[in-house]
């Protein structure tokens, strides 16, 4: 059994901006015991086994994804720029930030901007399973959030599945959202905003105490070395946006800068090797904390 697709290069795309060439991708018969089959790529001249599975494995091809993702938000008109990431070739990710100034939300009394984005992840080796989120992104600090309160599920579009029936269902369903959101953009803005504006409302005169309480409450392992100490590592994330002239936080905190230095220290590719999809998960319950707590 041969099944082909197509495997776009990531170095390129990541690169040049463009599609980059297409590399070849099979499911080919190889026993292997438990493991019949074996996914196949050729990278750079050279073939690749990317994944072994059962033959019952339905290979989706990233080109069956990603420009499909793109055409539906071209179809839109909706104005868009995006970053591409893989590991080994064979988890793949995608950034598709929305930059139509329609769209986007300044926080109150300062020039920090937030804008939808949608991720979307895939995998050739079964570690990372196809997800597609619609959520939010902050200009100033390139990092990612999400809107995990329930009151927000309405606006937030997640779609988790492996079978080639879901990942063509997730571009109609996208197709949906991003009309949704065109047609009510002020309305929802209006309602995810007023979560992010309800941390910047509360004010912290020990921010340390407030950053390390909630590392504690979500589990995430502070370090204290002669080389390296988490919590001085985040403040002094925190401290610069505070401090940042014409910023518009005049050198105060507030629980909106603790998270975000939070978020910052865990999309910290030197300070963390969490995949992209465990950092979300650990960030949605940070915000889920901070909201509540």
């Amino acid at each position: 059994m041969v099944v082909t697709g197509i495997l776009k290069s990531f170095e390129r795309l990541v690169e040049e901006g463009e599609e980059g060439e297409e590399v070849e991708v099979e499911v080919q018969d190889e026993p292997q015991g438990e493991f019949d089959a074996v996914v196949t790529g050729e990278i750079e001249g050279i073939e690749v086994d990317l994944n072994y599975c059962s033959p019952r494995y339905a290979l989706i091809p990233n080109v069956t994804i990603f420009p499909n993702i793109e055409q539906v938000l071209r179809d839109n008109n909706i104005e868009f720029e995006v970053e591409y990431k893989h590991i080994n070739h064979v988890r793949f990710y995608a950034r598709y930030r929305i930059t139509d100034k329609r769209f986007a939300y300044v926080m109150n009394g300062t020039n920090d901007v937030i804008e939808p984005c949608i991720t979307v992840q895939h995998s050739y080796n079964g570690l990372t399973v196809y997800k597609i989120v619609f959520g939010y992104f902050r200009l100033v600090c390139t990092n990612g959030m999400t809107i995990p309160v329930a009151e927000m599920k309405k606006f937030n579009l997640v779609i988790v599945g492996k079978h080639t029936e879901t990942v063509l269902k997730s571009f109609g369903m996208l197709d949906e959202k991003l009309k949704f959101f065109a047609a009510n953009a002020e309305d929802i803005k209006r309602e995810i905003s007023a979560q992010y504006e309800r941390l910047a409302s509360r004010w912290n005169d020990k921010p340390a105490d407030r950053l390390k309480e909630v590392l504690e409450a979500t589990g995430i392992a502070a370090i204290d070395t002669k080389k390296f100490n988490t919590i001085n590592d985040i403040m002094s994330r925190i401290k610069a946006e505070a401090d940042k002239e014409g910023f518009g936080y005049n050198g105060k905190v507030n629980d909106w800068l603790i998270y975000n230095g939070i978020n910052q220290y865990l999309n910290d590719d030197n300070r963390n090797i969490y995949t992209p999809e465990k950092r979300m998960e650990i960030d949605s319950k940070v915000l889920e904390y901070m909201l509540y707590f």
